[in-house]
């Protein structure tokens, strides 16, 4: 009796699909024949011969049914035909024959309608469709990320990506996309974070019409990330922020105080307005904000620390509405400015230029007030926690972070620093 089987390409590569493969089999011979179909090697099960949907990335759960239930029908099929077909008639092309007849009755047909025609004409209909669009947490995408795509569709509009098709998304696109780039004056950190939202996009494809694309592959065309020596407040310069005299200067008093709050709970700019009294709950005479931050829709449980307290008394537990990020971060550094946090700063990244061809490692060097934005708060409360010598897990629990690695770049301890805390930690124990 003749046996119908599912396989996985057995081809090394590091994209999670992978082709599907037929092996048809008989007493008189066996058949290989590939299906067009491709297969997520995270969900395959090769008992089954088919994909596992239990905890499957919502993302991907229909395409992943959609493809097992077409095997299914397959299978059925080509048994079927086997059975009414006469031995010495049963090929490699009889075989294809009854794959392109069930699978791909109308390939070129349905290619030409569904596939966008343009790498530009796939990011519009990503954001078109991203407010009611649910993502694998269960939301959809918030307006600051969705911010990403479309400051990213800019850019490629800009260099006149307009004819360029999903699969002309190559490394030499790459390349040009990364000179252009450079040549704009954008930083590293920057283009790393367009070409993940050019990848995102690609990647919501369906798998036949991304296959190939040589701009989602990790080795060829990398988001890379840079180590940038950001800062963060110690504990005396946030208490020179909160001893300012700023009655003279209603709109700066506000986002003193704003800033504070983020610097003492850790939060996000994105999550200011949930710390309110509407977030706060209360647990054996402890007071908590219990929220969900807007970003990675992780639940957060912050502690109500002594020095925000008079913060939200003199707002009555309700603090101003925040203003747009950019005024918040000018305004911020004006509040720096007075309270004279005028240490020099450096920083390296990244960058092309101007009168360079090819970008380069850059220094700047600026007062420290230069270089404080609503984020210095939360890099400043997860460093501070940890010089307390707080553990690094409860840091990250009320922070929200996932993995260690990401939480340890918002850590801005010298050398010296962690090693006093070392042995400060070392003699507190020592007998």
């Amino acid at each position: 009796m003749a046996s119908v089987r599912f396989e996985l390409s057995a081809k090394e590569t590091d994209r999670p699909e992978l082709r599907v493969w037929l092996r048809y089999g008989s007493p008189q011979r066996r058949l290989s024949c590939r299906t067009g179909l491709y297969g997520f090697r995270d969900h395959w099960s090769e008992k089954k011969q088919t994909h596992t949907v239990k905890m499957v990335n919502p993302l991907f759960r229909a395409e992943i049914i959609e493809v097992n239930e077409k095997l299914g029908k397959l299978k059925a099929r080509i048994e079927t035909a086997a059975a009414n077909t006469p031995d010495e008639a049963i090929c490699r092309p009889w075989l294809a024959e009854i794959v392109e007849d069930e699978l791909h009755p109308t390939k070129t047909e349905k290619a030409s309608q569904d596939a966008p025609n343009t790498l530009i004409g796939a990011f519009k209909d990503f954001i078109a469709a991203a407010p009611t669009t649910i993502r694998a947490k269960g939301k959809p995408m918030c307006a600051a990320r969705l911010n990403h795509y479309k400051q990213t569709l800019k850019i490629l509009e800009g260099m006149g990506a307009d004819g360029v098709t999903i699969e002309r998304a190559d490394k030499a696109f790459y390349d040009s996309f990364v000179r252009f780039m450079f040549a704009t004056g954008y930083k590293q950190n920057t283009i790393a974070t367009r070409v993940k939202c050019i990848k995102s996009v690609i990647n919501s494809l369906p798998v036949a019409e991304r296959m190939g694309c040589e701009f989602v592959e990790p080795k060829k065309c990398a988001a890379v990330m840079e180590d940038i020596d950001n800062i963060a407040l110690n504990e005396t310069e946030l208490q020179a922020l909160a001893d300012l005299d700023l009655a003279r200067w209603p709109h700066l008093d506000r986002v003193r105080d704003q800033f504070l709050l983020l610097a003492w709970t850790g939060c996000r700019f994105s999550d200011l307005g949930k710390l309110s009294r509407r977030y706060i709950v209360a647990e054996d005479g402890d007071y908590f904000f219990s929220l969900e931050q807007q970003k990675t829709g992780a639940k957060v449980v912050i502690p109500i620390l002594p020095p925000i307290v008079p913060i939200l008394e003199k707002y009555d537990y309700q603090p101003p509405r925040s203003i747009s990020n950019q005024r918040f971060n000018d305004y911020i550094k004006e509040v720096a400015q007075l309270a004279h946090l005028d240490d020099e700063v450096a920083t390296i990244h990244t960058q092309q230029e101007k009168g360079h061809f090819t970008p380069g490692r850059v220094e700047t060097r600026r007062p420290k007030w230069q270089a404080i934005t609503a984020h210095t708060a939360r890099r400043s409360f997860a460093t501070n926690m940890y010089k307390r010598g707080f553990p690094t897990l409860a840091i990250m629990a009320i922070t929200g972070h996932k993995t260690e690695k990401s939480f340890l770049t918002y850590i801005k301890v010298s050398e010296t620093e962690n090693a006093a805390l070392l042995k400060r930690q070392f003699m507190a124990q020592w007998k």
